[in-house]
């Protein structure tokens, strides 16, 4: 493990990070400011009202150093395997706390235009696509948190593909926390052009630490035509707080697929948004997570239609046990001239434990009139009648518990066309069951 790092969020803090291109040092300068000015998130308002974040502690030091390696074989073991099973790949990124270690992309698609590389070396060589579209999607302004992360940000990840190149391997960067007292801002920036296509895999891992803080934001620019696939596996361990935004403009007639996998942290908060801005877009948001203990989980979710004849289809599927709470809130919302919208949201969550706190909250906000939309939401425990009748044919109440909870998850998993995610995701699930059996 990484040693606890010492320094705290101040404007000495500030000025110690690592020198970036003139316009990050003000977009830093800038969001500093806002976050003195704005206040903790309260749960007066109804974005917040379920997670409470007035007694966090903000001393975490803002940034902790990861080190550097010439390849692979200089990364240490343990980031290694919580990497995951790591298939086939067009590129991998690994960032230790505050600093990227390795960096690899296939030279055959960076002859083709292909950028992957962190965020601060892009912000120096690629400033004219980085610049335009750093925190235009998650503003700085939008919360204290995002404000924080503008100013304190370092590493992160950048991908742009340009147009009409296929990158057929997915690209993954692992992000990965091992300093105690610790906060990191992790920053993915995708950048995709007019019928280019990808997958990017966000996972994030640490051990169990003391306390620590993960303050991420994720912007991605579907471009016309376009087909993106984005993965989030969030296993962060205990003792983090993990507050994260994942926030996608879908351009004309793209295809925008996202999965969000979460299963670690003590208090993880996750936004995902997609924003239907031209005609013919499409979205998929699929997300999975299992809390026990006493974690505690907030999904939020939007579907932001602004443009006509937009499709978008949203499904989220949870599963509680012990003490643990988790609320999931989504908004689907057709803008006026939005007509021939079709819009579907599905929140499922199962109780698997008298202790457990669940709820889900639907909203709809329609200024259309030429449009199909429809929601769908519900918790609960696992019906008796199931676990009674496969008892019954001699399988023992764990087995049977195994059975509903993975039959429960497979509509999403079904879904997922990464075999290796749908085999991480269903290998997570399976270690959840083993500690509560």
């Amino acid at each position: 493990m990484a040693r606890p790092a010492t320094s705290r969020l101040d404007e000495e803090a500030l000025a110690a990070l690592p020198p970036v291109p003139d316009f990050v040092t003000a977009l830093r300068k800038g969001a500093f400011e806002e976050f003195l000015a704005l206040p903790i998130p309260s749960q007066e308002t109804e974005e917040w009202r379920y997670t409470d974040l007035s007694d966090l502690d903000l001393s975490f030091a803002p940034f902790a150093p990861g080190g550097a390696a010439r390849n692979l074989d200089e990364v240490p073991g343990e980031i290694l395997e919580a990497a995951g099973v790591v298939g086939d790949r067009a590129g991998l990124q690994i960032q230790r706390n505050s600093e990227v270690m390795v960096t690899h992309l296939d030279p055959e698609l960076a002859a083709k235009g292909v950028i992957f590389t962190d965020l601060d070396r892009a912000a120096l060589e690629h400033p004219d696509l980085v610049e335009p579209n750093l925190h235009a999607l998650v503003p700085t302004s939008r919360t204290k948190f995002t404000a924080l992360h503008g100013a304190f940000r370092t590493g992160g990840t950048f991908l742009y593909v340009p147009p009409a190149v296929t990158v057929e391997l997915p690209l993954q960067t692992l992000t990965y926390l091992d300093a105690d007292g610790a906060a990191v801002f992790p920053h993915t920036l995708i950048v995709a052009g007019e019928d280019a296509e990808v997958t990017f895999i966000d996972r994030f891992a640490s051990p169990d630490l003391s306390r620590a803080l993960s303050d991420a934001i994720v912007e991605i620019y579907a471009g016309p035509a376009s087909r993106v696939r984005y993965v989030s596996i969030q296993e962060w361990g205990d003792g983090v707080v993990h507050l994260g935004i994942q926030r996608t403009r879908v351009g004309r007639d793209a295809d925008f697929r996202s999965l969000a996998v979460g299963f670690g942290a003590s208090l993880a908060r996750a936004e995902a948004e997609s924003v239907l801005a031209e005609p013919g877009g499409t979205s998929e948001m699929l997300g999975v997570f299992f809390a026990d203990g006493t974690q505690h989980f907030d999904h939020r979710s939007e579907q932001d239609h602004r443009a006509p004849s937009c499709t978008s289809d949203l499904l989220y599927k949870g599963a509680l046990r012990d003490r643990s709470r988790g609320v999931y809130s989504g908004w689907v919302h057709v803008r006026p001239g939005a007509q021939k919208t079709d819009a579907m949201q599905t929140s499922r969550t199962i109780l698997l434990s008298e202790g457990a706190f669940g709820r889900a909250i639907p909203n709809l906000e329609i200024e259309a009139n030429d449009v199909r939309c429809g929601h769908a939401a519900s918790v609960g425990p696992v019906e008796d009648e199931t676990l009674f009748y496969l008892m019954s044919r001699g399988i023992p109440r764990a087995e049977a518990e195994r059975l509903i909870v993975f039959g429960f998850f497979n509509e999403v998993l079904d879904r997922v066309r990464l075999q290796e995610v749908r085999e991480s995701v269903s290998a997570a699930i399976e270690a959840e069951l083993a500690r509560g059996a």
